[in-house]
């Protein structure tokens, strides 16, 4: 055997250079499609409505926010059409808050399979983001029927597939970290729920906080903009909703915050992950 041929035999127990390892995750591409696909034609197969769930779930949420919040205690405060703002903040944020769940315990999940086969283990987290890209699209569809519905259509719905896209790389980037986490502290699988209601909370999914923050704390008001879920969703209301005004004094912060970071934390959250890929499976 010729000296060239050693050149892409890589030692036993040393991490695959990034080049090789992107070029393997891309060789398995079919899988992280048939398997997120299989999972959901399977998700609730024993129940009555079956996939119809999908799209009723979000319905249910929607339906269930604004009996509570817009009709008994009028978080509604100055936003025209209510319904509308409501659903895209309650699609949205669960799109992303699933997504990254899933991230976080796609190890954990699939220790059987990790022991088993030797293959790229990123391609578990990312399996996880498009089998929840893929439910998300009941909910979109519902989300676009009700801006039309509302509002009407506009150029600006375009604007839908790019945000939608930064959401998953997002999530794809956060979930990286997390599944490291994850996998070595299981506990942290234990803390999400709780994280991830304080980020609801936080994120102007139930009220737009320019109406309830006083004149003289307006200036803090860009600090909002530091967040992601908060700067996505707000894209999302500005996409499909005329009625929903951009604030002069946040609205300049939210286009660096979405774009940094799906960048940042897929970058960042990727080399964190792939670091300790010879430690996940072995217990």
């Amino acid at each position: 055997m010729a000296a060239s041929d050693y050149d892409d035999l890589i030692p036993l127990g040393r991490s695959l250079p990034v080049r090789v390892y992107l070029r393997s995750l891309w060789d398995r591409r079919q899988f992280a499609i048939s398997v997120p696909m299989g999972e959901l034609r399977t998700q609730h197969m024993n129940t009555v409505l079956g996939n119809v769930w999908h799209l009723l779930n979000p319905l249910l949420q929607v339906a269930v926010y604004w009996l509570v919040f817009g009709v008994l205690l009028g978080t509604d405060r100055g936003i025209r059409n209510f319904i509308t703002y409501l659903a895209i903040g309650v699609f949205c944020f669960g799109y992303m808050q699933r997504a990254i769940k899933a991230c976080a315990s796609s190890i954990i999940n699939n220790q059987g399979l990790i022991r088993s086969l030797s293959f790229p283990r990123a391609i578990l987290p990312i399996s996880a983001v498009v089998r929840e890209t893929i439910a998300f699209g009941p909910a979109l569809v519902l989300m676009l029927l009700l801006a039309l519905a509302t509002e009407g259509l506009r150029p600006q719905w375009l604007l839908v597939v790019p945000w939608t896209a930064l959401m998953a790389v997002f999530s794809l980037g956060a979930g990286f970290v997390l599944a490291r986490l994850t996998e070595g502290l299981q506990d942290v699988d234990n803390l999400l729920p709780f994280l991830f209601r304080i980020a609801f909370y936080l994120s102007g999914i139930l009220y737009a906080f320019e109406r309830f923050v006083p004149d003289e704390y307006a200036a803090w008001l860009p600090i909002i903009a530091l967040n992601p879920f908060y700067a996505f969703i707000t894209h999302m209301r500005h996409a499909l909703m005329w009625t929903y005004a951009a604030d002069p004094v946040v609205d300049p912060w939210l286009i660096p915050s979405a774009l940094l970071y799906p960048l940042l934390f897929l970058v960042f959250g990727f080399l964190f992950f792939r670091a300790a890929e010879q430690r996940y499976g072995r217990g």
